[in-house]
């Protein structure tokens, strides 16, 4: 049997589940990033964003209860070419990213929790050892 197979690993950035005729789906954006040092010797630094739909029931299941924006992931499946028709009628060619039954999804670390990640702002630090209080 012939194969078209990726593996990327990286962050997620959005998680959505949803729900399909044989149960649900879950969509990760996944960025991955690349480093390289220019000829003047400034480091300069590529994101790119990824598409994945996973929907084994379990592997749907883990991702409602592990992931959230932050986690870093390693997913492994199957590359899809795909095409539609644009609102031109023009036909638009895709490269799908889908974990299935026979894919696999690792969570590598963890994000912050949603609602740490939402009440952090930048304010006084403290330094080690000493509590910072408010004057009145």
């Amino acid at each position: 049997m012939d194969r078209a197979q990726f593996e990327i690993v990286g962050n997620v950035g959005k998680v959505e589940i949803k729900e399909i005729k044989n149960g649900k789906l879950a969509l990760l954006s996944v960025a991955t990033s690349e480093r390289w040092k220019r000829e003047d010797g400034e480091w300069t630094e590529k994101t790119y964003w990824h598409r994945v739909a996973v929907f084994p029931a379990a592997k749907v299941a883990r991702i409602e209860t592990l992931v959230q924006k932050g986690t870093r992931v390693r997913l492994v499946g199957q590359i899809r070419p795909g095409s539609y028709e644009d609102n031109t009628g023009r036909t638009k060619y895709t490269v799908e990213f889908v974990v299935g039954p026979f894919g696999d999804f690792e969570v590598l670390a963890r994000g912050k929790p949603r609602e740490q990640a939402e009440s952090d702002e930048p304010g006084p630090r403290a330094k080690r050892g000493k509590a910072v209080t408010a004057a009145a």
